[in-house]
């Protein structure tokens, strides 16, 4: 009778685990349009808007399963080097030899926040994700497996 009420527990934990994740759970790329976002320099006294590097619309790229995130305000992949989760969010960060950044996702709703810092200055990024479903594979990678 015990071990009926440990596998009711485990599978009860689990479900409750699954619902905790949300949609935002690092199991899918994601496309993170961005709504604003601001340039901040030392010896000014605020920021101001953020230009994006190309006249493309302002999109970060994450990608979790290369440990990426391609930045529209910069032309260098931000690489992943440690990412974290907890109940609401997860918590993606990286450095290079010239700066650092952090990114924190709602795994609810899918808001983004990212802030960079580097020999210049700062700046910091609003946003929204959307999940990019994996590409399904083709007839022929089905047939082989």
């Amino acid at each position: 009778m015990s071990s009926l009420r440990l596998v009711v527990l485990a599978v009860a934990s689990f479900a409750a685990g699954a619902a905790l994740a949300g949609p935002f759970d690092g199991s899918e790329p994601l496309e993170c349009l961005v709504d604003n976002g601001y340039d901040c320099l030392p010896g000014k006294p605020s920021c101001g808007p953020l230009q994006p590097v190309t006249k493309k619309e302002p999109l970060f790229r994450v990608d979790f399963a290369n440990k990426q995130v391609r930045s529209p305000y910069r032309t260098q992949l931000l690489k992943v080097a440690h990412t974290t989760t907890n109940a609401e969010a997860l918590v993606l960060q990286g450095a290079d030899l010239l700066f650092a950044w952090s990114a924190l996702i709602h795994k609810q709703t899918g808001v983004i926040k990212v802030a960079v810092a580097d020999r210049e200055g700062a700046y910091v990024v609003f946003g929204k994700c959307n999940t990019v479903p994996k590409p399904e594979k083709k007839m022929s990678e089905r047939m082989q497996e």
